[in-house]
């Protein structure tokens, strides 16, 4: 028979966005592995002995590659009952989840997915800001954008009925502004900078495309310290004003 080890969805920050299903696994757990970005207030939810392994990824600072995850989570599953990779947002976005699917299902595990709130639907949700809204647009694209060079190979023009909601991107926030005026997006198009979304600590800044391309560089190097922080473009920004 084979066994269990979890990918748990930890939501977008606020632990209230936790699924039953979620707090369940957690109080059973004797081993987490958990990203950088988890509410740490979600160990109220664990036994007091758990193991916290911290294998969490930041921009220039990754305490573990992800062969390593992958390799540590196979390590404890062959000592542990129950084992839980504990992932900001859902597991299969932007997460690396499907490789340590594979690496688990190599090493005759059963993996098992439990979605968590995407940071990229709640965290403009909690600014009040539509993803969707038939007055203004039909869809909405959601993109890294930590490599310019695949962000400009992906977002080639604009679209006039689709919002731009950019993650892990608050470093490159000039040249994405650049691009996409460089794309025919609309100088006056609106622009959010939403930091840590769901949490109480959350902030934002709404401005248009032109004016954020006008900043000096001190603004440019003030906004990281907003990180996590996701960028939204669209007209659906307004409806939140």
């Amino acid at each position: 028979m084979k066994k269990y080890v979890y990918l748990v969805g930890a939501g977008a920050g606020d632990i209230d966005l936790l699924t039953l299903q979620a707090v369940n696994i957690l109080k059973q757990a004797d081993v987490i592995l958990i990203d950088a970005l988890v509410n740490e207030d979600i160990y109220q939810f664990c036994k007091s002995d758990v193991i916290k392994v911290n294998v969490g990824k930041r921009k220039g600072k990754h305490l573990k590659n992800q062969d390593e995850i992958n390799a540590l989570l196979i390590d404890y599953a062959n000592k542990y009952d129950v084992v839980v990779r504990l992932k900001g947002g859902t597991p299969f976005v932007f997460g690396r989840g499907y490789e340590e699917v594979t690496a688990l299902k190599k090493a005759n595990f059963e993996p098992v997915i439990i979605s968590g709130v995407s940071a990229t639907t709640s965290v403009p949700e909690a600014f009040m800001i539509p993803l969707v809204d038939r007055n203004f647009n039909d869809s909405y694209r959601t993109i890294t954008g930590h490599n310019m060079s695949k962000f400009n190979s992906i977002i080639t023009n604009y679209h006039d009925r689709e919002n731009l909601i950019i993650m892990m991107a608050i470093h490159n926030l000039k040249d994405i502004v650049n691009s996409l005026l460089q794309k025919n997006y609309p100088k006056d198009l609106p622009l959010a900078i939403l930091s840590k979304g769901t949490t109480k600590e959350q902030s934002k800044i709404i401005s248009t495309l032109e004016d954020i391309s006008e900043k000096n560089e001190e603004f440019f190097l003030s906004v990281r310290e907003l990180t996590p922080a996701i960028i939204f473009v669209g007209k659906t920004v307004s409806v939140s004003e």
